[in-house]
């Protein structure tokens, strides 16, 4: 028996038990990172296809669809000082809570300033946003405004408005209409497509074919 032979062929066995043994080595220490690897795709593939939470209450708030309504109601609101500041009336009212908003039937405003000036409006329907500081007024609108001396009401100051749509922003006293509009102030009559009157700053921009009738009698 050759012993060289056998002891090369040993040899060899042991060379290659070796070099598995080292590419198994290698090959376990990428495991870890090859578990990592497997675990953050799965990671992101589940927060991918998780429905989430907010999505899911935001599909369910975009339902067009009715959560209250009032009859023959009034909602009133106040200063700090605890004066009167608003008031709304109507025969009927749905709240739609995807859009926050509030439909009304047959509505009545009275606003009132700091100065006790009266601002009166009526209309078929509108919609008021969710903190009532902004009111749509649709169909058939009528607003009056009238401003106090002493203890009466001069005619010569009377502002009326009307049209077939207003949008009224209580809280800055600012009245716009993208609809034909007809103004009356004292003998003074003005027709146009649309306007845009700020109250507070005293200006009133009329637009489109604008019409004015002016009475030299006084009242």
């Amino acid at each position: 028996m050759n012993l060289t032979k056998l002891e090369t062929s040993q040899n060899g066995r042991l060379t290659r038990l070796s070099l598995t043994r080292r590419l198994l080595d290698k090959c376990l220490a990428y495991v870890p990172v090859i578990l990592m690897g497997v675990l953050a795709m799965l990671s992101y593939w589940l927060v991918k296809n998780t429905p989430d939470v907010e999505t899911s209450k935001k599909r369910l708030q975009q339902k067009h669809e009715i959560d209250y309504e009032l009859n023959l109601f009034s909602v009133k609101s106040y200063r700090l000082d605890g004066q009167l500041q608003s008031l709304i009336l109507g025969e009927r009212a749905r709240h739609y809570a995807d859009t926050e908003t509030l439909e009304i039937e047959m509505p009545q405003v009275q606003v009132l300033d700091l100065n006790h000036n009266k601002t009166i409006a009526t209309s078929n329907h509108a919609i008021s946003n969710a903190d009532g500081s902004e009111l749509q007024m649709l169909g058939n609108a009528f607003l009056v405004k009238t401003k106090k001396s002493d203890q009466s009401i001069l005619k010569s100051e009377i502002f009326e408005l009307r049209s077939e749509y207003l949008n009224f922003l209580m809280d800055k006293d600012i009245i716009r209409s993208n609809m034909p509009v007809e103004i009356k102030k004292g003998t003074t009559t003005f027709n146009a497509l649309s306007m845009d009157y700020d109250n507070l700053n005293q200006t009133l921009n009329l637009k489109g074919k604008v019409r004015g009738q002016m009475d030299s009698k006084r009242q």
